[in-house]
């Protein structure tokens, strides 16, 4: 009976000691985040941090502590640090931006948004957050430090423009093309989705390491927003028509451009664009017009400025 007793009272004792160290852990690791200079230029994260801190009830673990303090000194802080960023964050990107060769401008001041080509980027000054955006969608989130947004944008664009040139696009959407056709029996010529393009030319765009061996390290990333940078830039360079077969794009309207995952988005010029729904090739030539859809018939040629 008295082993049995020991056993209980040490079982209560060691599952209170380990829920207090386990609390405690917590605590600590709250602390040290609002400690670091990259919590507190995130006021996510300094609320995240906070919420840990008031989760704990300090008599829960026996220990004096009392977090009043901390948090008035939080709360001036962020006010501060968000005022700060307020009056010094447009003129600090601009000049980020153009020692670096690269053009800024200012948008709109609320929301903000500044023209960063090929690039948009905007702004949340109050959550101190930015995003890098192409074809309307997000590139890349990332703290609102201008170095830090001027490092993102070279790098996103130098990941954009290598990997393979306009002709091998080209002619990796006309084997697409072809593929789509088969799939769905119809004959060349017919428009296809061009959303439905996007996984051939994904595979198109694989090295022989995923060829050899298609596992998931070995894959290179190609998405939406790479697929709309590779269709805009064919007319960027002039590629519009290949080995007598030129490229035909259907703009989306009405209702088709509602479900955006069936639709592409090329941008002319930053923030300005049009979606599209389909595609098709035709001899060069030849009118442009596809004996099916509905969708108003536009050839990227015709889009030119």
């Amino acid at each position: 009976m008295n082993e049995r007793r020991v056993e209980d009272l040490a079982g209560r004792l060691l599952a209170n000691a380990a829920d207090k160290s386990k609390k405690l852990s917590r605590v600590v690791g709250a602390l040290k985040k609002l400690a670091g200079m990259e919590t507190l230029d995130s006021p996510r994260k300094v609320l995240e941090a906070s919420r840990e801190l008031t989760s704990i009830e300090p008599g829960s673990l026996d220990l004096r502590l009392d977090f009043s303090e901390l948090f008035d000194a939080l709360d001036a802080d962020q006010a501060r640090r968000a005022a700060g960023r307020k009056v010094e964050f447009g003129r600090v990107m601009t000049g980020e931006a153009r020692a670096s060769g690269i053009a800024c401008e200012l948008v709109t001041a609320d929301p903000m948004e500044f023209a960063l080509p090929p690039f948009t980027l905007t702004v949340d000054l109050a959550e101190n957050r930015a995003e890098l955006r192409y074809a309307r969608l997000v590139l890349q989130e990332l703290q609102a430090q201008p170095a830090r947004i001027v490092d993102a944008h070279s790098k996103n664009h130098e990941r954009l423009e290598a990997g393979w040139t306009a002709e091998q696009f080209f002619d990796a959407l006309l084997r697409a093309y072809r593929v789509q056709l088969l799939h769905e029996g119809v004959r060349r010529g017919e428009r296809v989705r061009l959303a439905d393009l996007l996984g051939q030319v994904a595979l198109a765009f694989q090295g022989n390491k995923f060829r050899t061996d298609p596992v998931a390290v070995n894959y290179r990333a190609y998405g939406r927003v790479r697929f709309a940078y590779d269709l805009a830039r064919l007319r960027k360079v002039g590629l519009l028509s290949r080995d007598g077969l030129r490229l035909n794009l259907g703009t989306a309207t009405g209702s088709s451009t509602r479900r955006k995952q069936d639709v592409i988005y090329i941008e002319e010029s930053v923030g300005r664009g049009q979606y599209y729904l389909s595609a098709w090739f035709s001899p060069e030539g030849s009118p442009p017009e596809a004996s099916s859809g509905r969708e108003t018939q536009l050839s990227l040629e015709d889009k030119k400025q």
